[in-house]
């Protein structure tokens, strides 16, 4: 059973989404959603293919623009690009590793990439050294990686910077069962630590499993499970 989600009766100062709108050409992905989700919280997005999930998460992360509507994060507007990507981490449903870079040499390029400090990538590197997620093959070509390994060496890729906004589009598809149960508990540690986190996914048992709350997009707007 689901219901319309009511902005107007949400308070908090995490995640504001209020009156989103986007659309392609004649087709309208979402109209005037609204939610706010809670510091240190994780939120499941589900929905059918096509209901725009992705979507909803591109814009989030600013790599798309909405048609209207407000978006904010502890205070900050995603109006403020730099600031606000600072305070974002994003994993897309594509692998957007370089196949054929190691996993430590994606740790190091995205680091540079985001414009960390030398010493910070040196940390990054033992960090990932140590890292249950992806320590076993760090020296292994992304193309070389399972499915699973290829998930875990991006998620460690989309921590890095400290975000204390991440998100997660499919980060479990493709991923072997001892893949999942890592991320999930890598997950449940960060929201432990105060993170935020939101994930989309069509795998309805994992959501579940890890989010506080499961929002649901059909039909051009947000709904939740009861």
């Amino acid at each position: 059973m689901t219901h319309t989600l009511e902005f107007n009766n949400i308070s908090c100062s995490g995640l504001r989404v209020e009156d989103l709108s986007k659309s392609w050409r004649e087709h309208q992905v979402f109209t005037g959603i609204s939610f706010c989700q809670p510091l240190g919280t994780i939120y499941g997005i589900s929905g059918d293919n096509g209901a725009g999930k992705s979507t909803l998460l591109k814009i989030l992360a600013s790599v798309l623009s909405a048609d209207s509507g407000t978006i904010s994060f502890n205070g900050a507007s995603l109006q403020d690009l730099p600031a606000w990507r600072s305070l974002i981490g994003y994993v897309p449903q594509e692998l957007a590793l370089d196949g054929q870079l190691t996993v430590r040499e994606n740790v190091k390029f995205w680091s540079a990439l985001r414009g960390l400090d030398a010493d910070i990538v040196r940390g990054n590197l033992e960090i990932a050294a140590n890292d249950p997620l992806v320590a076993d093959f760090l020296d292994k070509q992304i193309r070389k990686c399972s499915g699973g390994m290829a998930r875990r060496a991006s998620l460690v890729v989309g921590l890095l910077g400290a975000p204390q906004l991440l998100l997660l589009d499919e980060p479990f598809a493709g991923a072997d069962k001892g893949s999942r149960a890592l991320m999930l508990e890598r997950l449940d540690a960060l929201r432990t630590g105060g993170r935020t986190i939101l994930i989309t996914s069509h795998e309805q048992g994992t959501l579940e499993q890890i989010s506080d709350r499961i929002l649901y997009l059909q039909q051009g707007q947000i709904v939740e499970q009861a």
